[in-house]
């Protein structure tokens, strides 16, 4: 098997945009994630709670969540109902919000964001190989 190919695929599920579901989301993604190093379901969860939220803060859409996991990596993908990609924001310390991309930037292996149709799709990959 291909070392990006997925080996298991959580299917999209679509969650309502109210504060449940980012909880509902997470705990998603931990139960697809049962037999990942514990490390990477935290980076994970935590991660997945950041794109979540933005979605549910931004967007006020629908939103809906799927993963894949290959030999070499887990992808989480959210995807809500609006175009406008997130930023790393530079926020001052007395700002209450405006890090969770920075969260995300600093923790993923790599992520980015793209529009599709009806929205955007933000993603997220943590590498399950150990680097030397």
């Amino acid at each position: 098997m291909e070392a990006d190919r997925p080996e298991r695929s959580l299917p999209p599920a679509k969650f309502e945009p109210e504060v449940t579901s980012v909880t509902a989301a997470r705990q998603r993604l931990l139960d697809f994630l049962y037999d990942v190093p514990e490390e990477n379901r935290r980076v994970a969860a935590l991660l997945v709670t950041e794109l979540t939220t933005n979605a549910l803060l931004h967007a006020g859409t629908p939103f809906t969540l799927c993963a894949d996991i290959t030999r070499s990596k887990v992808r989480v993908e959210v995807a809500d109902g609006i175009r406008d990609v997130p930023v790393v924001k530079s926020p001052r310390p007395s700002e209450e919000g405006g890090r969770g991309m920075i969260l995300v930037s600093a923790l993923a292996d790599s992520w980015g964001a793209e529009p599709i149709s009806g929205g955007k799709l933000v993603w997220f990959d943590l590498s399950l190989v150990e680097s030397e």
